[in-house]
């Protein structure tokens, strides 16, 4: 068949996504003439030729060449057959030409080569089109007889009824299969030589469809086809569906590994884990016993100032809101011994940094109100936490190389099958509707710009260019037609999309290691609350998780607990050096 492009109407933004098309008005098909030759290793050469009439000045300045290779035989069996350009010419002489990829096979375009200062016109008159190509795959076996088959791909021209003929050129001893169609319809088929037949298609409406021609020939006339070449045949006849299905495919095996620990049901722990508190932050811990509440925040600051006044960095006059911070560890003494540098940077980044907030309120005397700092810090506080959790989780390289994977065969896809701008279009779409609602649900990515040339620049950007964008690509959408071969696979693309979506999201999800610590944070508060079992009391035990109690909340339930082991111990009052006394 052979296709006709007009001239390209330029909409806004996208300049790949707007050719329009308006073949009837500046060509006619006057005729189509091939020449198929078909030799005894099951290939043929072809040679196409093509009269057309320019009825218009200004035209797209080429014109495209559909070649197919992926069709269905007789017997319902998906091919495809190989193909190789020999030659492209108009009016005689060798012109320019690029390829580019649909379902079917190949679009060639031939014709003047496009670019911003040169004329994309052909003359008006008759103009002859050229194509030379080779095909091969065109025999296949059926018990003990040879088939021929040559789909009928002539008989459909794109908007137009030409007058069509076929000359085949064939090995000899071959017998033409009377078709399941009404053939004598469709086309005339002549012996105008020994081994040559002469197919003639009259003129007929637009785009209809033609039965093949199958010619039936004893075994043994064509070159026996290896186990190898058979492999290699049914790779390449399944290669876009599989490619098509595989990024769905990677998106399940994702899924599965993702929600896989949440169907396993980890046996009750009857101890906690004491290696945990080694590795988090008490801060960390307030965050995630609430669910990354706001009101954690609150809790996460007076479990960091607990933290400071065990590891003996400053002295409190209490655990409530009117604590008073005093003797704090200042920078020369952090400084000045290896001791007091392996006390400080021994202590998490969060229980650091509210120490510095402290630090810099003014103070009465010697003392501090440790309530100040809490504003100051908590935002920053918030981030730090959220960096420490984020380094728990680790990078996680499979879920981004899948989503990368699924990426790379969605484009295959689009590629092979001619719909790459058409999916770039719906992407292009899928993302400014991205940008907007990420511009509604969180303003502080998008800071409003100061200077008056930028904020010009944003402004024409969102009310301009985003619009324009979204235009062009539902111009092109709209205006481009989708075949019915070509429908199985956008439907493949759009999944693709849905998969990389679905990807991303799932990377917001926690890790293993992350549940883990959270669990182990529940299992901790049920430790401190003496429903389970752990290690055994003592006073560095006491001071160790005091933060953590502090954190999660059951400090009084933890002190109680102490003062009741400190009876059983007959030990003295308790008064530890970081407590500041009356």
């Amino acid at each position: 068949m052979l296709r006709l492009l007009a001239w390209p109407i330029l909409c806004a933004m996208l300049f790949v996504l707007t050719s329009c098309s308006n073949f009837d008005k500046e060509f006619t098909v006057s005729s189509a003439n091939t020449t198929i030759e078909v030799y005894t290793d099951g290939s043929a050469f072809v040679s196409e030729h093509f009269d057309i009439l320019v009825k218009k000045a200004e035209n797209y300045g080429g014109v495209y060449v559909d070649i197919p290779q992926r069709f269905t035989d007789a017997s319902g069996g998906v091919h495809w057959r190989d193909f190789e350009l020999a030659a492209a010419r108009r009016d005689g002489i060798d012109e320019y030409y690029f390829k580019e990829n649909n379902v079917p096979g190949y679009s060639v375009y031939i014709g003047t080569e496009h670019c911003k200062s040169c004329s994309a016109d052909l003359l008006t008159g008759v103009t002859k089109i050229q194509i030379a190509y080779w095909l091969g795959r065109l025999v296949r076996q059926e018990g003990d007889r040879e088939v021929l088959f040559l789909p009928a791909y002539m008989g459909r021209v794109h908007g137009q009824g030409a007058k069509k003929t076929l000359t085949l050129k064939l090995p000899p001893g071959g017998t033409v299969r009377p078709s399941q169609q009404d053939r004598a319809a469709a086309y005339d088929i002549t012996r105008s030589a020994p081994n040559e037949i002469l197919v003639s298609i009259p003129v007929g409406k637009a785009d209809r469809e033609l039965p093949d021609i199958e010619i039936e020939y004893p075994a043994g006339t064509f070159v026996t086809v290896t186990s190898g070449k058979r492999v290699q045949w049914w790779l390449s006849d399944h290669f876009l569906p599989f490619i098509s299905i595989l990024g769905p495919l990677i998106v399940g095996l994702v899924a599965i590994l993702k929600f896989r620990p949440y169907w396993l049901v980890p046996a009750p722990l009857i101890t906690v884990d004491t290696k945990i508190t080694q590795s988090i932050s008490p801060a960390l811990a307030a965050y995630l016993f609430r669910n990354w509440r706001a009101d954690a925040a609150k809790a996460a600051f007076m479990a960091s100032v607990c933290q400071l006044a065990v590891k003996r960095t400053l002295r409190i006059s209490s655990l409530g809101d009117d604590a008073e911070a005093s003797d704090l560890l200042a920078k020369q003494d952090r400084r000045r011994s290896k001791a007091g540098r392996a006390k400080w940077y021994d202590l998490p980044a969060a229980t650091r940094l509210v120490f510095n907030g402290i630090a810099k309120e003014p103070s009465a005397g010697d003392r501090r109100r440790v309530k100040n700092a809490r504003p100051d810090v908590r935002d920053e506080l918030h981030r730090t936490v959220t960096e420490e959790y984020q380094k728990i989780r680790g990078k996680d390289r499979w879920s981004l190389a899948a989503a990368a994977s699924i990426l790379a065969l969605g484009i295959a896809v689009a590629y092979f099958s001619g719909l790459l701008i058409f999916s770039a279009a719906i992407c292009g779409i899928l993302m400014v509707l991205l940008t907007v609602v990420t511009m509604f649900r969180h303003p502080e990515r998008f800071p409003v710009a100061t200077g008056t040339s930028e904020q010009f620049k944003q402004a024409a950007g969102l009310f301009v260019g985003l619009p324009a964008i979204v235009i062009a690509a539902l111009s092109y959408i709209g205006t481009t037609e989708v075949i019915s071969e070509q429908r199985p696979y956008l439907m493949a693309i759009l999944l693709h999309i849905a998969g990389i979506i679905a990807v991303l999201a799932m990377l917001r999800m926690p890790t293993p290691k992350q549940r883990q610590v959270r669990n182990n944070m529940l299992d901790l508060s049920r430790y401190i609350s003496g429903e389970i079992n752990g290690p055994a009391m003592s006073v560095e035990c006491y001071e160790h998780y005091l933060p953590f109690a502090v954190a999660l909340h059951v400090e009084q339930r933890w002190t109680e607990r102490f003062n009741l082991w400190r009876e059983s111990q007959k030990m003295n009052a308790y008064a530890p050096d970081w407590l500041i006394t009356s």
